[in-house]
């Protein structure tokens, strides 16, 4: 008898390889891409404070006195062509509020300092 195929032994083998190789991947997959959104929210808020520098290197006379604050929203830096109008925040998937404020802030040692207050 000639016997061609696979006994049903072999074939549970396969699925329980299977599931062993799915149960190990899927959660480095879903670490891997947490991961690279936290990494893409950090470049797009790192622009953000660029977009921001941008500004007050054109205004410095908008620049604070010591430990003041400046501050400007993203939808006035967006209007002033210093940040793109399709900015998303990679953890939501949406674009970022455009009532966002993005301040500057003179330390005593003269230092300007971007700070992000997320609403």
């Amino acid at each position: 008898m000639n016997n061609k195929g696979f006994t049903l032994i072999e074939l549970l083998g396969v699925v329980a390889v299977l599931g062993i190789i799915a149960i190990i991947t899927v959660p480095v997959i879903n670490r891997s891409l947490s991961q690279s959104k936290e990494n893409l929210y950090d470049v797009q808020i790192e622009q953000i404070k660029k977009g921001c520098q941008d500004y007050y290197s054109e205004h410095l006379s908008e620049l604070p006195e010591n430990n003041a604050l400046a501050c400007k929203t993203i939808e006035e830096l967006q209007k002033g062509g210093y940040l793109p109008l399709d900015i998303k925040n990679p953890k939501t998937n949406d674009l970022f509020d455009v009532n966002m404020r993005v301040c500057v802030k003179r330390s005593n040692n003269k230092k300007l300092e971007y700070i992000i207050y997320e609403e």
